[in-house]
């Protein structure tokens, strides 16, 4: 069986890759063009698009280690990220300033993405605060200056972010 964060990884992956079709099995039968494996992109494998799916899930990750709460506890994305939610809701009920502190603590002020669309990624990976959450890590990557380049540095897996 596979680990929760692979299961992220799958199903975030699987958002951004087209679904693969297969020819149609058997001796003497020829394969009509439309049975053919999509045309190969570049863009399909380029590391811009790998390192925004690596940050998403290490963003979802640190956000649920902010709150105490280990993705390896629970036996699917859905699950933890209901956990993480209910610990949101939780500290908002308490100190609703901490969220702000937290927000910037991850980076997502510098996103300008609020922390309830992070957690809503976490519980709907296709759902539109995941297709937010895209969006502003792809914006970020794209609109960085070299002087923001210099301190968002991959570390040795090629991963951003803490």
């Amino acid at each position: 069986m596979s680990s929760p964060l692979n299961s992220t990884a799958l199903v975030i992956l699987q958002q951004h890759l087209p679904p693969i079709r297969r020819p149609a099995a058997g001796i003497g039968i020829a394969s009509s063009p439309a049975a053919s494996p999509p045309a190969v992109s570049a863009s399909m494998f380029s590391v811009d698009n790998l390192n925004i799916t690596a940050v998403k899930v290490r963003l979802m990750e640190r956000a649920g280690k902010e709150f105490g709460v280990d993705l390896t506890d629970y036996e699917s994305v859905s699950s933890y990220g209901s956990a993480v939610k209910n610990a949101v809701e939780a500290l908002k009920r308490q100190s609703p300033s901490a969220i702000a502190e937290i927000e910037r603590q991850l980076g997502l002020d510098q996103l300008g993405v609020p922390l309830d669309t992070l957690i809503g990624a976490i519980v709907d990976p296709r759902g539109s605060d995941n297709e937010r959450l895209d969006a502003a890590l792809k914006q970020h990557a794209g609109g960085q200056g070299e002087g923001d380049a210099a301190s968002v540095q991959p570390d040795e897996l090629g991963l951003y972010g803490g």
